[in-house]
Formats: C-alpha cells, sequence, structure tokens
C-alpha cells in the first residue's frame, strides 16, 4: 500500500537515497542503511541542506504523497525562518516537519507558527513513533 522512500542530506548534499520501494527491508538492509547514515554523519562537509531537502522531497514526490522531514532542529545557526518552510505548505502533497531536540525553544516557538500543525517538536525520541502515526493518520483521512 505504500511506497517507501527515505532520503538523507549532510553538508555535502540536499538529497541521499538511503531506502528505495525496490529495496527488501531486511535486517541485513537495515543494518546497511543505518551503517550509511553514520558514514554521511562522519566523512561529510559541516552545513545544512534541510529546506533543500524539504523541497527536493516536494518537488520529487508524486501529488497527495506524503513527506517527512526529520531535522535536528539547529535552526539558528542556519539561519532558518518561517520563511523558508513554505514548502511544507504545498497542496500538492502532504509535507510535514518533525524537529528533534532544540536549543532553546526556537523550534517550539517555529514549530507553533508554521500553519496547519505541519511541523512538531519530539523532544524524547521515545515518543516518535507517536508522532509519526498521527501524521501518517491525518494524511489518510
Amino acid at each position: 500500500r505504500f511506497n517507501l522512500y527515505i532520503t538523507g542530506h549532510n553538508g555535502s548534499s540536499p538529497k541521499i537515497d538511503l531506502v528505495l520501494p525496490s529495496m527488501d527491508l531486511d535486517e541485513a538492509t537495515q543494518l546497511r542503511v543505518l551503517e550509511g547514515m553514520v558514514a554521511h554523519t562522519q566523512y561529510t562537509y559541516a552545513g545544512d541542506h534541510t529546506i533543500e531537502a524539504i523541497e527536493v522531497a516536494v518537488e520529487e514526490s508524486e501529488p497527495d504523497t506524503l513527506v517527512i522531514a526529520i531535522s535536528d532542529a539547529n535552526l539558528e545557526r542556519y539561519d532558518i525562518t518561517l520563511n523558508d518552510l513554505k514548502p511544507l505548505q504545498s497542496s500538492k502533497v502532504h509535507a510535514h516537519l518533525i524537529f528533534i531536540a532544540s536549543l532553546g525553544d526556537e523550534a517550539a516557538a517555529l514549530s507553533k507558527a508554521v500553519p496547519n500543525e505541519r511541523a512538531q517538536c519530539c523532544f524524547d525520541t521515545a515518543d516518535l513513533p507517536l508522532i509519526i502515526k498521527k501524521i501518517v493518520t491525518s494524511a489518510l483521512k
């Protein structure tokens, strides 16, 4: 029922394919994906492509696709503002952003400012599955 694409971004690129619908998601593949994610965090330039990654995901997605972006919420450091998050309001796709952690209350303030509950904060990673479930459920309506 779902086609799962998981892409990442780093200081070097706004799009790094991690999981494609054609891939088996057995334990060995999951391990390779996680190892690849770790490698990208270790061997990349400093920087951020969060906004570009969201834009690419929204632009490349089929209509009515669910796009979930997860960010480390390092907003002030990379000068990310509400205006930068306009792709989340696309009428083409259901785009959502989850901020993981935050410095101070910057993520909470920005997520409240994004219309239509398209941005949320996750301060405890144990809450992440519930947040994603809520987003998926609302997109299916």
